[in-house]
């Protein structure tokens, strides 16, 4: 191992202001859950789009230039973050401010800039409760007073610890200190069956670590958070819709500390130069699972690492190891299969052992999800609806009970909408309601795609999302200038025929019988009418002369005027004056209904020699 550099640099000084940012984070998301509790959904969204804000500007200030050569990378980050620390600082400041405005603002009970009353601490003081006042005894309250930080009471990870919130306004605080250990660890509060207590861990004490408050009472809430050595925690328990018992107990666990990765939950690793940490995994299930470092929080200073996998905690039984997860990366990953219940050892050393480890590790299921039609098809009706069904298979995952709800089909055409349903812990089916507004065959799509959250996927950390599929439309019939075309219609029936005028001008659309009605509209749907007409008396029996766009579709709508079987005739003609033009942009001829009213002939030279009216 090198010796440690005693020197400061500027990775090490923005690692430590990363720890700062992370717990900032997690208490701004702390407090858009207070917001939305206590019912003023306004200030939760602009919590939530002031952490989105800050998490932009701490990802734009970490972003360093990579280098394919390690060594020049590392030199260009700490020139980088020498000239970002400063600002990176100050964005630290403005969170912080934030974060004290809002203690004040939302939990003024646990502030920590309130100033905390002078205490006699004792373990087992027997205290009256303020609320109720008509009490006759003393209610024992153990561990009191314990209602602020600088009387919390210490506690030891694996014990037992039994008390009460005996009043309204009752805020029970104990302290953890994590001493040299590293790892995860977990606090249960159990709460009393008729009851709804919250549970809060504090970090400095001002930072939140983790929070669950569940909105159902008699509910347990539990914390799992990553413990840091040599830091102190504080564990809050309150009531944020002020329960409280003279008589009914809670009790707090705080588990030991363990250092087993758990499927799809990152663990920010910052420890001191030369301790290296080793985590425990076991396979849930069957499948193949993807080991990864990233940036420390998921904004982080680039860190380079190294990654071994062993069957034994002793590093005994090498399994695997990897320096680059690609070409250039200072991250690392392991892909490998593992069979339901195998368990592996996984050191994450620092590529250079002079350097702090400042890392993100992350464990997933490699899920991917698949449809099984490249293609699907407009139904025979030719009416923009879609009767086959696409079907989506998950692979290393299970889809949670509630996914249908929540997958999304992008790049759908208008008018047509998923349904999806559950058919397995692996497989969905997506039928398509609807008729798209546009389905001639030039509006087909090859770019459809499903994304399905990974919140509702169980074992990884990314939204997954499909590959792409197509949707053929089939071109409507068409209806083309001075081309008759013959239709039987039966009782109660209409035609749709697709008219796309080869120039702009009017046009003359008709039949041969009155036992027709027409009608034109710009779509296929039938809701931009142009023009309409009833049966007439004379030939021609229905016509409209409407003025059209050239290139643009129209759609001719011929239905039976009375309660019976009819054939008709349908024809379009031009009725409008044509001017048709060389390439010269010289006109060449003047054109009606594909007549030649005039002609123009024009020499070498660009001068008219004839003109021919017809």
């Amino acid at each position: 191992m090198a010796e440690a550099k005693t020197t400061q640099n500027p990775i090490a000084e923005v690692s430590q202001m990363d720890r700062e940012i992370l717990g900032l984070q997690q208490t701004l998301s702390f407090f858009q859950t207070v917001a939305e509790k206590k019912g003023d959904k306004k200030l939760a969204k602009k919590i939530e789009k002031q952490i989105s804000m800050f998490s932009q500007k701490n990802t734009k200030l970490h972003a360093a230039p990579k280098d394919s050569n390690r060594l020049k990378q590392q030199e260009k980050i700490k020139k980088h973050l020498e000239k970002q620390k400063n600002k990176i600082q100050e964005l630290q400041k403005q969170m912080e401010q934030q974060v004290n405005a809002y203690w004040e603002q939302l939990m003024p009970e646990l502030s920590p800039l309130k100033t905390p009353p002078i205490k006699q601490a004792n373990a087992a003081t027997l205290r009256t409760a303020a609320v109720p006042l008509t009490s006759a005894t003393p209610i024992v309250d153990p561990f009191e007073p314990n209602d602020e930080t600088n009387t919390s009471y210490p506690i030891i990870s694996g014990n037992l610890y039994t008390s009460k919130l005996s009043s309204a306004n009752d805020t029970d605080m104990y302290r953890l200190d994590s001493g040299s250990l590293f790892g995860e660890i977990t606090v249960t509060l159990s709460v009393p069956k008729d009851k709804n207590y919250d549970l809060l861990v504090l970090q400095d004490p001002s930072k939140v670590v983790g929070s669950s408050m569940n909105s159902e009472r008699g509910l347990k809430e539990t914390v799992t958070f990553s413990v840091q050595p040599n830091t102190i925690y504080y564990i809050a328990v309150f009531s944020m819709d002020r329960d409280y018992s003279e008589t009914d107990s809670y009790s707090v666990n705080v588990s030991k500390v363990k250092t087993e990765l758990a499927l799809a939950q990152p663990v920010d690793i910052s420890l001191p130069v030369g301790e290296i940490p080793a985590y425990r995994f076991t396979a849930p299930v069957t499948g193949t699972y993807r080991f990864f470092t990233g940036s420390y929080g998921g904004f982080g200073v680039p860190f380079d690492t190294l990654l071994l996998m062993y069957q034994e905690e002793q590093m005994q039984g090498f399994v695997d190891f990897n320096d680059e997860a690609s070409d250039g990366s200072l991250y690392s990953e392991i892909k490998i299969n593992m069979t339901a219940g195998t368990t592996y050892f996984l050191y994450v050393p620092p590529y250079d052992q002079s350097q702090a480890l400042h890392t993100r590790l992350t464990v997933v299921l490699d899920t991917s999800a698949a449809v099984t039609s490249p293609t699907i098809n407009e139904a025979t009706v030719n009416d923009g609806s879609i009767s086959e069904k696409q079907v989506i298979n998950l692979t290393n995952g299970t889809f949670h009970t509630d996914v249908a709800s929540a997958v999304t089909v992008n790049h759908l055409p208008q008018g047509l909408q998923p349904v999806v349903t559950r058919n397995s812990e692996t497989q969905l089916t997506i039928q398509f309601t609807g008729n798209a507004s546009n389905h001639e065959k030039k509006h087909s799509v090859q770019n459809v795609y499903v994304t399905i959250p990974h919140t509702k996927i169980t074992g990884t950390d990314k939204d997954v999302v499909t590959n792409t599929f197509g949707i053929n439309f089939t071109d409507t019939e068409s209806l083309l200038v001075s081309t008759p075309i013959d239709i039987n219609l039966q009782p109660d029936s209409k035609k749709i025929v697709k008219f796309t005028p080869p120039v702009s001008g009017n046009f003359e659309v008709f039949t041969d019988t009155n036992a027709t009605q027409l009608a034109i509209y710009e779509d296929y749907g039938q809701t931009r009418l142009v023009v309409s007409t009833d049966a007439g008396s004379e030939s021609p029996f229905s016509k409209v002369t409407p003025s059209l766009q050239k290139g643009q579709d129209y759609y001719v709508v011929l239905s039976v005027a009375n309660n019976s079987s009819v054939q008709a005739r349908l024809t379009a003609r031009y009725i409008g004056v044509e001017y048709v033009y060389n390439a010269k942009g010289q006109l060449v001829q003047i054109r009606q209904n594909d007549k030649i009213l005039t002609e123009f002939i024009y020499d070498g030279n660009g001068n008219l020699t004839k003109k021919t009216v017809y």
